[in-house]
């Protein structure tokens, strides 16, 4: 009969897990724990399995040429370090636990020297700025190339070619060269959202 438990389901690897990089400067106290757990040839193999594929301590120690109880210490370490974690639990034809261990960032950096590693956000509004210039200006453009088209039609309506500044807006606001703009506004705000949550929040975690 065979088992009702799962039996080595496929773990999610680096690349499909929201993870980040993690950044370390060698002057901080935690660079000293990391380089103590990956000190040994065989704590940087480890480490190096679980980055391409996460496994057991086994599968570790199968992949490495090592024995089980070597791994797990040094597993134990990595683990202390914040370097590896258990990301899933599978389950032997026994019923027995076993633990899936994967990294817990999508890359490790040791970095030495003052410059700060935190991303600008005083650039990234640089960018956003300019961002906003280029999208105004297209806005314009199609606004313009919108306007173009306009006299024939209002020749046949029998409208005048001449509008107030209020009128001017309105067409601007309701027209082609508005959508761009508001379009394009959207777009940039959520690029600059979607870089503030995703990687100057992190790094500024990592770095306080």
């Amino acid at each position: 009969m065979s088992s009702l438990l799962p039996l080595e389901p496929s773990a999610a690897g680096v690349a499909d897990r929201d993870i980040d990089p993690k950044l370390v400067d060698l002057a901080d106290a935690e660079a000293d724990e990391i380089l103590s757990a990956i000190a040994s040839r065989t704590a940087r193999d480890i480490l190096a399995a679980a980055y391409a594929e996460p496994r057991t301590a086994s599968d570790i120690a199968d992949a490495i040429e090592s024995s089980v109880q070597n791994v797990s210490y040094h597993l134990d370490r990595l683990c202390d370090a914040d370097l590896l974690e258990v990301v899933e639990t599978w389950y032997s034809e026994q019923g027995r636990e076993m633990a899936v261990y994967g990294p817990t960032s999508a890359a490790l950096v040791l970095y030495a020297g003052a410059e700060q590693s935190t991303p600008s956000i005083t650039t990234a509004l640089e960018r956003v700025l300019g961002g906003v210039g280029v999208v105004g200006v297209a806005s314009l453009l199609v606004h313009r190339r919108w306007r173009a088209l306009q006299p024939s039609v209002r020749a046949v309506r029998g409208e005048s070619a001449q509008q107030s500044v209020v009128d001017s807006a309105s067409a601007f606001a309701t027209g082609p060269g508005g959508v761009a703009l508001w379009t394009g506004l959207l777009v940039v705000a959520g690029l600059f959202a979607l870089w503030y949550w995703r990687t100057y929040r992190p790094a500024r975690r990592r770095t306080a």
